[in-house]
């Protein structure tokens, strides 16, 4: 018996599913909030809900470089010609040194 979970065909095709659930969850829950924060200005994240205004910015462009993404996932947008780390903005979102 080996200790820990198994590996066999279950376990892969499990695996391999949740996996791309959760990526095509991902992308609907960026589309939607993208869609609210584009409701909202920069004055009012800073006014109405106290971010500074650096932090405004940062979230606004780290769901601007989300939603590339989900335009080049969904076919509606060519990938960038040009090196472009979409990661950059959504890394501030999520802490230091977290990916």
């Amino acid at each position: 018996m080996t200790a820990g979970i198994p590996i066999n065909q279950d376990r892969i095709n499990t695996q391999a599913g949740a996996i791309a659930a959760s990526v095509f969850s991902a992308l609907q829950n960026v589309e939607e909030f993208k869609a609210w924060l584009d409701t909202i200005s920069v004055n009012d994240l800073e006014t109405v809900y106290g971010f500074s205004a650096d932090d405004a910015n940062v979230l606004k462009s780290a769901y601007a470089d989300l939603a590339d993404l989900v335009a080049i996932w969904a076919g509606g947008a060519p990938a960038a010609t040009l090196p472009h780390d979409y990661r950059v903005f959504a890394r501030r979102l999520i802490g230091v040194g977290v990916y």
